[in-house]
């Protein structure tokens, strides 16, 4: 029986349109809609009247991947001895020409050439989503990193403060400073924690989804119609992009307080806002000194 519809050759060896050899396609030029191997296309077309304003655009972009399947040995999953000759795109699956009489009379039909390119556009589209997704995590990774930076160099900071302070009055409150201490560094565990441990949910969800854009791209790279389609319900299943969900704001490590030299005031450790990645830059006076030289004096001796 055949097929209602006929569905062009499988196998169609493209020529250059300038050399007519068996070089490989690699180029097409829009303008003068011809398909040239990469020797005409710079040894012959170059010489064309205007080439240089001329459109050219290279063979991922034409198509020409759909010229080297065959179409015309996809056995019926159905129908022994039967090949596959249309697509239902109602039923989602390739079909025989019984498959048709039967059960697909009704049903949206489309060629298979037209299936597979539905099917590579869909898989692109959706490579596209992950590749987009990975690269938001990225973003997110790199934002996170600089975040944890921040906080270290907040963390050294405010810990230097609590010794410098600490050496000024240690005699007197050297246990309380350890008390302090050791609270500033639980707290700042406390907020890389929350920090690494989504930066290790990005790590996983990256890690994975390299693999997947992988194994897409190996799907959409097949040569054999019949194991493309195979292939590409189970590329379906999880080309699903769902990123992690992470904090919206990470707490900050607490700020310390100077104080006097009794224990209620010596200082304390407060909460400094949310981490952010801004490192605040602030001048101290160490040390003043007086002269007598007179004013005048000075300015005259300055250049």
């Amino acid at each position: 029986m055949a097929c209602p519809q006929p569905h062009g050759s499988g196998q169609v060896p493209v020529k250059c349109g300038l050399c007519e050899t068996d070089r490989s396609i690699q180029w097409k030029c829009m303008d003068c809609s011809i398909l040239m191997c990469s020797h005409c296309k710079d040894k012959v077309h170059s010489k064309f009247k205007n080439a240089l304003d001329h459109k050219i655009i290279s063979r991922e972009n034409i198509g020409l991947h759909t010229e080297e399947l065959d179409f015309t040995n996809i056995k019926c999953d159905e129908h022994t001895g039967q090949s596959s000759c249309l697509y239902c795109k109602t039923c989602d699956i390739l079909v025989c020409p019984t498959c048709f009489a039967k059960v697909h009379k009704t049903h949206d039909i489309i060629e298979i050439r037209d299936a597979y390119n539905l099917k590579v556009n869909m898989l692109k589209k959706r490579q596209n989503q992950m590749q987009k997704s990975h690269s938001n995590m990225s973003e997110k990774k790199d934002e996170l990193n600089k975040l944890v930076a921040a906080e270290n160099v907040k963390y050294h900071k405010e810990n230097q403060n609590i010794l410098s302070h600490k050496k000024t009055v240690k005699e007197q409150v050297e246990q309380y400073f350890k008390e302090l201490e050791n609270k500033l560094e639980k707290n700042h565990e406390t907020v890389l924690l929350s920090v690494k441990s989504d930066l290790n949910a990005i790590a996983l969800f990256t890690n994975q989804k390299e693999d997947k854009i992988n194994e897409v791209q190996d799907c959409i790279d097949i040569s054999n119609a019949s194991e493309f389609f195979k292939q590409v319900k189970k590329m379906e299943k999880f080309t699903e992009t769902q990123e992690p969900r992470t904090r919206p704001s990470y707490s900050s490590s607490q700020k310390f307080i100077p104080g006097n030299f009794t224990q209620l005031n010596i200082g304390s450790l407060q909460d400094d806002g949310n981490l952010s990645a801004e490192i605040n830059i602030s001048l101290v006076i160490n040390n003043e000194y007086q002269t007598t030289l007179d004013a005048n004096i000075l300015c005259k001796s300055m250049p």
